[in-house]
């Protein structure tokens, strides 16, 4: 016999992707309004505790 599946869990393995003018991005869904907001009226994603290796890159790109 077949368990039939839980649609929140496996939500949680469903993942955004998208790729655009040199800009890859990916993550799972679970993060969405946790780690990454999403402002539908304006577009735009904002995305919260980075990686620290990619803060330094960063850093130091702006330096």
């Amino acid at each position: 016999p077949e368990i039939p599946a839980d649609k929140r869990t496996l939500n949680q393995f469903r993942r955004f992707t998208g790729r655009t003018e040199g800009l890859s991005i990916s993550f799972e869904a679970h993060l969405l309004g946790t780690k990454i907001e999403f402002d539908e009226e304006n577009g735009t994603l904002t995305l919260k505790g980075l990686p620290t290796a990619l803060l330094d890159q960063l850093k130091r790109a702006k330096a």
